[in-house]
This record gives C-alpha cells, structure tokens and sequence, in this order.
C-alpha cells in the first residue's frame, strides 16, 4: 500500500503525537541509533508477515501472556498495527508518510510538568509471598531463577501529562530505547536498555542483560565489582546460555560476544550482545521464539512462567512483552518494555522487577526495583 511522503522537520517528535489526541497512537525514540517513529490512527490490523508488506511500518505489541483479565490492559497487545500517519527521522531525513486525507501538522510547545504524586498501593507484603514461593522452588529444583515483578499504583490529583513524561524519558535515558502506545485513553510507555532481537536482512541480535547495581548512593558498586560478583555472573549466564541454545536450534552460524558493561543514568547492567545469521525466519517468529528470556521469566521458561502466574498479585500486561516497529521489507527490532507504566488519568502504574537465583535476599530485590522504577518516577 502506497504511502504519501512529505518532508517534514520537527523540533520535538512529540509535536507529532499532540497532533493526534484521542486517536490511538505509538512513539518511538531509538537513542541508540537515532530513530524516530510516531504512528497515528490505526488504518489496519495487520494479520500477518506476508500482509505486513503492504505497509511502510507495522508496530508489533505484545502480552507477557498469552491471556489478560485485568480491565485496565483489556483490548490492549498481541496484535501488528499499521497506521495511517507517521512521523519518521532514520538515515538523516526526516519526513511525514501518509494514507488518506493528509493532516496539516501543527507545532506545539512541549511543556515540562512537575508532578505532584503519592504511593497508593502497598505490595510488600505480596512480594515476601512471592519471594518464599521462588525460594522453595530453587531449593526443590524446579528452577534455577525466576524474575520477580511489582505493580506500584501512584495517584496524583490532576491526571498525569504524558508528553511531559516522555520528553523527560528521552533526555534522561540517552542509551534506551523510549516508547509508548496509547488506546482508549489509556498510555502504556517507559524507556527500555533492552533489546530482544533485531532483524538487518540476514543478521539477528540480542541482548542477554541480566545482573544489576546501584551506580549511586552510599551502597554504589563500581563496573568491577560487577563484573566479578558470582551472583550476578550466574544469574547472566543463565540468561545468555539460553539465548545461544534457541537461537543454535535454528542455525550453527551464532556469534557470543564479551559480557561487558551497559551503563545507565542509575544503574550498571551486565551485558552480552549475541549474534547470528539467519534467512529463515521474520523479526516476529525469532521474537516468539526468544521471548520471554531468562531475563524477563525464568530457567526452566515453563516452571517459572507457571509460578509466576499463580504467585504475582498483579498481571503484567504489556509490561515485559515484545515492544516494536518492522519496516515492509522486515527489517526492524523488538525490544522487552521494561521499566515501563500504565497511565490511566491521574493513576499511574509502574512496573519494575529482577532476577531471583539461589542466595538472592528478599529486601535487597525488593530494593533494586525501587531503583529500577526511579526511570519512570524522575520522568514526572
């Protein structure tokens, strides 16, 4: 399907979204390459590979699983969407695409909003329950990590302004992918370090990004210290052997790299970029194959995706999911949305969570989330 192409520079891609209220809507920043992709109004629901080449770019989101009960994520993930507008800046242009009547783009100023916020929610208590469950299924063996989630409720007297949060996303996660997706007044956004896989013609790559530190405060750790912990070293072991294995069932071609550093505004992650070469498969069907990594649910997937279920106290919708954009031909990359949120009006719900293996303590995990959160709470 042909798109219309105008050249169009923008100050902020956020001048774009505004011009799109109550459509459904997606942002995009890729900092790590300098990507731009704001879709507006679904123009269609895209079935499959061979449908998706009709359009120009399809936004794939995802569920962490497979089925949703809570209302606030109902009607939201698991489906390909094209959209009818789009804003994008790759390769050094920068320019509009459009099917149908053409919108005349107006700019806006994007204004930074100092929220007013409160906890509302109290989880500790369920995280103990969760904690102990995974702790008594390491020690009988029925798995070697599991990764632990929180829900935190934040309500504020006026509802929360979520250009205001993004255009803080961005600036302050310069090696993070930034995104959001709106529907039905409802805005799911955050800013992930995390890749899943992504898809250049013949080459496939992924992160194994597991193992974490407080890069500030009175109980910082240095990159070394890291590097050398034995904990943190088994629980990113296991996230990357398992990448390596799956992606080793579909072709020999695979390529490990060192496990190094990645460095964010409050944390230190370790991290090992993976890499393969394969004709075979779509960035879709290498996404459902990866997804989730030990990283996101556990070793062995099935008994840690299974605890989860019963255990959790919240369902984790799109947080954690495959989150991303393809182009026509299939080039394109999904990350995992993590440290991430749900913005409903003046609620907003933060997730976070972390890898618990043998020896993990309750308290220091139910810490490093409150760490992990602090991505979206400096946002508002």
């Amino acid at each position: 399907m042909n798109y219309r192409k105008e050249k169009l520079q923008l100050d902020n891609p956020l001048e774009f979204w505004l011009n799109f209220p109550n459509e459904e809507r997606v942002f995009w920043v890729d900092r790590q390459s300098n990507r731009v992709v704001v879709g507006a109004k679904r123009l269609a629901t895209v079935k499959d590979d061979e449908e998706r080449k009709q359009y120009a770019y399809v936004f794939y989101g995802g569920t962490f699983f497979d089925t949703t009960t809570d209302p606030k994520w109902q009607g939201m993930g698991h489906e390909m969407i094209a959209f009818a507008h789009y804003y994008i800046v790759e390769g050094g242009e920068s320019f509009y695409l459009y099917q149908g009547a053409r919108k005349d783009i107006e700019r806006f100023p994007i204004h930074r909003i100092d929220h007013v916020f409160r906890e509302t929610s109290h989880d500790k208590s369920d995280w103990d329950t969760l904690m102990d469950a995974i702790h008594e299924s390491i020690a009988k063996g029925e798995t070697t990590k599991v990764v632990a989630s929180r829900e935190v409720e934040f309500t504020s007297d006026q509802d929360f302004d979520v250009p205001s949060i993004l255009d803080r996303l961005v600036e302050n996660n310069p090696n993070c992918f930034i995104f959001a997706y709106e529907k039905d007044g409802r805005v799911f956004l955050g800013a992930s370090p995390e890749i899943l896989v992504r898809h250049r013609g013949s080459q496939i790559l992924s992160y194994a990004l597991a193992g974490t530190a407080p890069k500030l405060g009175p109980n910082a750790w240095t990159k070394k210290q890291l590097l050398e912990d034995p904990k943190n070293r088994v629980e990113h072991n296991i996230v990357r052997d398992r990448i390596v294995d799956t992606m080793k069932r579909i072709t020999s071609n695979v390529s490990v790299g060192d496990t190094e550093i990645m460095e964010l505004s409050r944390l230190y992650h370790l991290r090992t970029i993976i890499t393969a070469v394969d004709s075979t498969k779509s960035l879709i069907e290498w996404g459902q194959l990866l997804h989730p990594t030990p990283a996101l649910g556990g070793e062995p997937r099935e008994s840690a995706l299974a605890l989860l279920e019963q255990y959790e106290a919240h369902e984790r919708g799109m947080y954690a999911a495959p989150f991303g954009f393809m182009k026509d031909m299939g080039d394109g990359i999904l990350i995992v949305a993590i440290r991430s949120a749900l913005v409903m009006g003046n609620k907003l719900y933060a997730y976070a969570g972390c890898g618990v293996v043998a020896g993990s303590d309750s308290d220091a995990e139910y810490e490093e989330t409150n760490v992990k959160m602090r991505t979206i709470l400096d946002a508002l």
